[in-house]
């Protein structure tokens, strides 16, 4: 099957990697750079013979927006889309589109293991068989498929992603310094990474869409993100891919 799959580092990567395991004939490609790509005819007939579209843009609902239109309007009729549910619904996300019976949430927090478990979430006006063929083509990559409520963050990046931004909280207040606060949540609670790391690891962009789409949602204060979060995305130091978050990391 010819797989389409757009968005940020490092969720691409790790999305791709299953694919091609898969044996899927896959296709990646940036976010920034699919609008001149799709403009230059680069990418017209990659898109046209897409069995499947996975999304994987999650710093803003807008920016989500964006990439949708212009993967969808590409895509063949019968072209199944996967959202990354994360900055928003998938109900926001297939109320943008012209097919929105197409359209299956999903969530995933890197790092991705080629064993593990995929959240997956019906758009509202999903209709059969796209949320069959969804929960078929995560089977397929290895990944077991749980379906749970649709909203911004789904289960894990809700979770996850409030723990980072509450860790942000006490790197300002001066509570502890950020290697401290990851040994602590890493010795004290078995996390696997320490929730700064964590949060370098998945995009410190990401993590504050998911944040930004949880405020949105709910207007509570506990979903409020951090000011050291915000002020380091738009410093555009956003964790590892950029080379530099709440930790340095020179070998980027």
């Amino acid at each position: 099957m010819k797989v389409i799959i757009a968005g940020e580092i490092p969720f691409v990567d790790d999305v791709g990697r299953l694919c091609r395991a898969a044996g899927h004939d896959t296709a990646i490609f940036l976010a920034a750079e699919l609008p001149e790509a799709i403009a230059a005819g680069y990418t017209l007939e990659t898109l046209a013979g897409a069995g499947v579209a996975i999304e994987l843009r999650n710093e803003s609902a807008a920016a989500k927006r964006e990439l949708l239109l212009a993967l969808s309007e590409h895509l063949p009729t019968d072209a199944l889309i996967l959202t990354s549910a994360l900055a928003t619904s998938a109900t926001q996300a297939a109320a943008w589109l012209a097919r929105p019976e197409r359209v299956v949430g999903f969530g995933l927090v890197p790092p991705v293991a080629g064993d593990g478990l995929v959240e997956l979430a019906a758009a509202m006006q999903a209709a059969a068989p796209a949320p069959a063929q969804a929960e078929l083509f995560w089977r397929g990559l290895g990944q077991e498929p749980v379906w749970v409520a649709d909203g911004p963050g789904l289960v894990r990046a809700r979770t996850v992603c409030c723990l980072i931004n509450e860790a942000a909280g006490l790197l300002l207040e001066g509570v502890a310094e950020a290697a401290d606060i990851d040994r602590a949540m890493r010795l004290g609670t078995n996390y696997p990474h320490g929730p700064l790391a964590w949060g370098d690891l998945i995009g410190l962009d990401a993590v504050l869409g998911v944040m930004n789409g949880l405020f949105a949602e709910w207007g509570e204060d506990r979903y409020r993100p951090s000011p050291l979060l915000r002020r380091l995305v738009a410093a555009g130091r956003l964790g590892r891919k950029t080379g530099q978050g709440f930790y340095s990391y020179p070998e980027q």
